[in-house]
């Protein structure tokens, strides 16, 4: 790509990002692009290193359009790295990855608070899942987890009756349930946001639980773990 060809390609990649996020954030004409992303970092439509990147950016295109000019090129150039980081993050602004579409197809396990503790074991054995959602009918009542399971028998000295009821681990174990759920097109931004934003009590979510609209009254068809992250955040964030 020719000099001239990698500012046109930048300059058309920024001025997307730039319309969108006016969009957005309901901006007028007369207020500047810093102004335009503060407001969209603020308001969760930009994290932290993306509205770093634009403030960046806009530096070179002010560069690109406002600086000198040989032979009707601009004397600014930006690297081809930087035109291929700007398109990216323009191609996941205004078309994001859905959450669903970046992890995949999952079967998720469910208890009722009447399953026996034992219950949870073969799968723990047989599979990585560490974290199931407790459902009563239609209706999410909490998670069990391995870490919960751990403190019940390290409280119990190992000797657990394997047809403890799960609702009756919950109730005792004294571990928090920190659970969010997230609405079938959620993005993978937006997942990004509700597992990495802590609770009033500084707390993180220990799992997000994807539904048709973000309900707890509806059945999961996904959740996403902590591990999970790492490929959200690569679906946003890589370098191209």
């Amino acid at each position: 790509m020719t000099t001239a060809n990698r500012a046109t390609a930048f300059l058309a990649a920024f001025n997307d990002i730039e319309s969108h996020l006016r969009d957005l954030v309901g901006a007028r004409n007369s207020d500047s692009f810093c102004h335009v992303i503060r407001w969209a970092r603020k308001n969760g439509h930009l994290r932290d290193g993306q509205a770093d990147d634009l403030s960046d950016y806009t530096d070179l295109r002010n560069a690109i359009s406002h600086g000198e000019y040989r032979d009707f090129r601009p004397i600014a150039e930006p690297l081809p790295e930087t035109v291929e980081a700007i398109t990216f993050l323009r191609d996941v602004l205004l078309d994001p990855p859905l959450a669903i579409e970046v992890l995949g197809h999952q079967e998720v396990v469910t208890f009722g608070p009447d399953d026996h503790i034992a219950d949870t074991f073969e799968v723990l054995r047989t599979t990585t899942i560490s974290q199931f959602p407790v459902y009563d009918e239609e209706r999410y009542r909490g998670l069990v987890n391995t870490d919960m399971i751990a403190r019940w028998l390290a409280a119990h000295d190992g000797q657990v009756d394997p047809a403890t009821r799960i609702g009756y681990v919950m109730e005792h174990s004294g571990t928090p349930n920190r659970a969010v759920f997230l609405s079938r097109d959620a993005t993978a931004q937006q997942a990004v946001e509700k597992l990495s934003t802590p609770d009033d009590n500084g707390l993180l979510p220990q799992l997000g639980i994807v539904t048709e609209v973000g309900r707890p009254d509806h059945r999961p068809f996904r959740v996403i773990a902590g591990h999970d992250v790492a490929l959200l955040l690569h679906a946003v964030y890589r370098n191209p």
